[in-house]
């Protein structure tokens, strides 16, 4: 979880560094940042995951043992869960609430638009609709021009506006929103918005994004209308006070006076992309994606000879003995137990992993720390085909000394965890 943290803020400062500085075009700058949003989705923990175990490193076992009791119990237990286990539980509460957020935001702009589309002064412009082939529509209810619908669009204008220039420029600006379906973007940005929005680096892309989505309309829009055109007739509807801008899943012609000022600059300033330009933005991108798939794999690196060599090199490790005992609660006041008793060689900071009854799953690392041995455990429930992660649990034990971890949640499990771990340092087993 650390990483993920880690890895995403170092991502969208560069990009925004690189957006503000740059001087790209509005083309490579939004690829970037959509870029930057999109691994705020990667979860690189779960897909870490997903890697065969197979690739973990195979600890050196000296001793194993295993019983199975079944005894009454009508005792229990608190639970212990590591910090990246709170972490998560955190993460996933805040992206529910987003979720929510998210449906508020789309219940609210679905029952504006059907209010527009329901509007007594509601006219179909007959003459308009037939030149370009698509519904055009006047209304009171708004101040500028927009477009509604995602499947079936629908063009609609402020019958405010009479000037033929400003008509015009709203309908070649609205399709070329058609054209790059953006009105399916802006509903992306809004959902990513609403399950990051205690995050300030996300919202801070997404309105990047947003705006860039509206000066490659406008730069698109202005090959065929005719840029200086372009420019005129929009600074014209800007000076008009058409402004409106009623949700951010619709797509409008003229927004807040800000981002207006500045698409006109856009338009003026004629970015071009040098062979330095392109260059810095393919190294970024090339390294983000890096950045991105060493993290996913940083925790189940599948490099057979890599691990033989570090274990040679490395020949002061950890020697654990670990007392598991896991219990399984039943209806009936009765609890069957499994207990397991095994001692194992491992190096510091390599992954390893041990089963017990082919039932349970206990992938761990063990760091040095000076006097103590940071553990690392990730607690794995086997059935059938399918595995479940129940915690990902830490602690330091001081070296020679024992520690215990304790989990008891039946919300995510019907076990009862109770570990006890005793580190030292010793070397390698011949």
């Amino acid at each position: 979880m650390d990483n993920y943290f880690y890895v995403n803020v170092s991502i969208a400062f560069a990009v925004l560094v690189m957006i503000r500085y740059g001087k790209g075009s509005s083309n490579a700058n939004y690829y970037l940042s959509s870029m930057a949003i999109a691994a705020w989705f990667i979860p690189y923990s779960l897909l870490a995951e997903l890697v065969p175990a197979q690739v973990l490193v195979e600890p050196i076992i000296v001793s194993f043992s295993t019983l199975n009791t079944t005894v009454t119990t009508n005792g229990g237990q608190w639970l212990q869960f590591g910090i990246n286990s709170w972490l998560k539980w955190g993460l996933w509460g805040l992206v529910s609430f987003g979720v929510l957020l998210f449906i508020k935001q789309l219940i609210d702009c679905v029952r504006w638009s059907r209010q527009v589309m329901t509007d007594p002064s509601l006219n179909l412009l007959n003459e308009i609709s037939a030149k370009h082939d698509l519904p055009v529509y006047s209304v009171n209810q708004v101040d500028s021009g927009l477009l509604l619908g995602l499947f079936k669009p629908v063009i609609v204008i402020s019958n405010q506006i009479n000037d033929p220039k400003h008509i015009s420029l709203i309908i070649a600006h609205e399709q070329q929103h058609i054209k790059n379906h953006d009105n399916f973007r802006l509903l992306l940005l809004e959902l990513s918005e609403c399950l990051f929005w205690w995050n300030p680096l996300v919202r801070k892309l997404v309105n990047i994004n947003r705006f860039l989505i509206e000066v490659r309309c406008d730069e698109n829009a202005s090959k065929d209308y005719g840029k200086m055109d372009y420019i005129n007739d929009l600074t014209s509807l800007i000076l008009s006070k058409y402004q409106d801008k009623p949700s951010n899943l619709i797509c409008s012609a003229t927004s807040n006076g800000t981002n207006n000022v500045a698409r006109i600059k856009l338009l003026k300033e004629k970015r071009y992309m040098t062979f330095s330009k392109r260059l810095t933005y393919a190294v970024i991108a090339l390294t983000t994606i890096t950045t991105m798939s060493w993290t996913t794999l940083a925790t189940a690196i599948n490099n057979e000879q890599a691990q033989h060599l570090e274990a040679n090199q490395k020949q002061i490790g950890a020697l654990i003995d670990f007392d598991v005992k896991i219990i399984n609660e039943r209806t009936d006041e009765t609890e069957s137990a499994i207990s397991a008793n095994m001692t194992m060689w491992v190096d510091f900071d390599g992954k390893a992993s041990f089963r017990i009854n082919d039932e349970f799953a206990f992938n761990f690392q063990v760091t040095d720390s000076g006097e103590y041995a940071l553990l690392d455990i990730e607690l794995i429930e086997v059935a059938q085909w399918n595995e479940k992660m129940i915690a990902n649990p830490k602690l330091a034990i001081e070296f020679g000394k024992e520690g215990i971890i304790e989990i008891d949640n039946p919300e995510v499990s019907s076990n009862i965890y109770r570990i006890k771990a005793k580190p030292v340092k010793a070397v390698r087993p011949e």
